[in-house]
């Protein structure tokens, strides 16, 4: 019988311990959300966000500028919130959707910092 109570004691703990940690991460739920990098560049559609890192790229910057003026490309300023909507692991892009538009694009991985909760 005290082998079944010890054993119920360290049960209740570990249960204890884990429903804590759970609480902390889902406080700080910010996966979803992240900061702009200045200067990177996101599109509407993965081919434009390929077209417009090749034209950054090689210097091309009417082509880079075209695109903007199309409403195709838009560049970062430094740490703009912005929302991941869908993540393409295959290709490591996100679409994301800046916090006070509805219109989404696609981004590098590497043009985007995580917002941490410290």
């Amino acid at each position: 019988m005290k082998m079944i109570s010890k054993m119920s004691f360290y049960f209740i703990i570990w249960a204890i311990v884990l429903f804590s940690f759970q609480q902390t991460a889902m406080a700080c739920q910010v996966d979803d959300f992240y900061l702009t990098k200045e200067g990177h560049v996101a599109a509407s559609t993965p081919e434009n966000l390929s077209k417009a890192i090749n034209y950054q790229e090689k210097g091309k910057q009417e082509k880079l500028s075209e695109m903007m003026k199309n409403g195709e490309v838009v560049k970062f300023e430094e740490n703009v919130k912005v929302q991941a909507l869908e993540r393409s692991v295959e290709h490591r892009l996100i679409k994301i959707k800046f916090m006070d538009k509805e219109t989404s694009y696609w981004v590098n991985e590497g043009s985007l910092k995580r917002i941490n909760c410290n």
